[in-house]
């Protein structure tokens, strides 16, 4: 089968074009994907270059947006059959365990992401378990359904689920043209929320206020945005932020979140350690809360959500999957407004 591969941890050059990668055999609870796309998310920059404390087995597939046609069913599987057009879950947590009795199967201790733990979606076919499949509607394009695994669902648990942001909420987004941001800022406007967004690029600018944002800021200028973000509150500050930045942004993030106010970390741009006040964090009762991804529940809300016209996926480029590593460095250089998806 078609395949991006990686026998070692390194730059692009390490991705690793074939056709001729075996096909996945499949377990009687699972079935065989004919992957129709893909997307590009950091994540797949970080593991690629190789992450602290993970051992990958090689060759590794990268790939946690797993969306196309089911070619094969395991002798266990009793929802889904040939044929069905579908996108996974990017988790895999099948214990019977305290996590997942309480719902939260996405934060059991053994859970596996595909892309990382398990063989990903640069490629042809993909084994999946039953458990992580979802249905997807006939008006949902794959290429669209391909932006939702990662990026969608981690955008969606933040706003709608640990963020909880709320009518007339002020909602704050470094990076407001990633795959993730263009979803979170839809999400929170349709909440009712205000938002403020930042971006490098007058063509980012541009498009943030296509999509309604109402304050926004070219973090690339020099301006002080946590003193003017303080302005415009009145001294008040912001209600939620979400920061994948990382120590970077933190100070500014502690500066201009309100009391009472949620700062949410889902990523670590910048670095993995910061300072924090505790005197003031107690004092200010401010919520420090990370995060990742989601439940299947939310997934499922958000596909929904994307069938109904509610929310628009922004797809900045269209590559083919032997560009694979073209398209790593088009998202290492941060000027694709939305996600880069990989046509299968």
């Amino acid at each position: 089968m078609k395949a991006v591969i990686l026998n070692e941890n390194g730059g692009t050059d390490k991705l690793i074009y074939t056709t001729d990668h075996p096909e996945p055999e499949i377990k009687p609870n699972e079935v065989l994907v004919n992957v129709k796309a893909t997307s590009i998310n950091r994540a797949d920059l970080v593991i690629r270059n190789g992450y602290p404390g993970l051992s990958l087995k090689f060759p590794h597939i990268l790939g946690g947006d797993i969306t196309g046609i089911i070619a094969k069913t395991g002798s266990d599987v009793k929802n889904f059959k040939k044929g069905e057009r579908i996108l996974s879950w990017s988790i895999v947590s099948e214990s019977d365990n305290d996590w997942t009795r309480r719902g939260k199967a996405g934060q059991s201790p053994d859970w596996q992401y595909f892309g990382m733990h398990r063989p990903g979606s640069y490629a042809e076919y993909s084994a999946v378990p039953e458990s992580s499949l979802i249905k997807l509607p006939d008006n949902v394009s794959f290429e669209d359904a391909a932006c939702l695994p990662v990026a969608g669902l981690t955008a969606y648990h933040a706003v709608k689920t640990v963020g909880d942001v709320q009518k007339g909420d002020k909602f704050f987004l470094w990076g407001g043209t990633s795959g993730l941001g263009t979803i979170a800022i839809q999400l929170a406007k349709s909440l009712g929320a205000v938002v403020f967004a930042t971006a490098g690029y007058d063509h980012k600018t541009e498009h943030l206020k296509r999509m309604g944002v109402d304050y926004i800021f070219n973090h690339r200028d020099g301006l002080a945005i946590d003193d003017e973000v303080l302005k415009i509150t009145h001294g008040s500050g912001i209600d939620v932020i979400l920061d994948y930045v990382g120590p970077e942004a933190f100070p500014k993030n502690f500066k201009m979140v309100k009391k009472g106010g949620k700062i949410l970390f889902c990523g670590i741009l910048t670095g993995m350690e910061a300072m924090v006040s505790l005197h003031q964090t107690y004092l200010r009762h401010i919520s420090l809360l990370g995060l990742y991804l989601g439940e299947k529940r939310e997934l499922e809300d958000l596909v929904k959500m994307v069938s109904d016209g509610i929310i628009k996926p922004h797809i900045g480029a269209t590559l083919e999957l032997k560009d694979a590593a073209k398209a790593h460095e088009m998202m290492a250089k941060g000027e694709v407004i939305g996600k880069i998806v990989l046509k299968v």
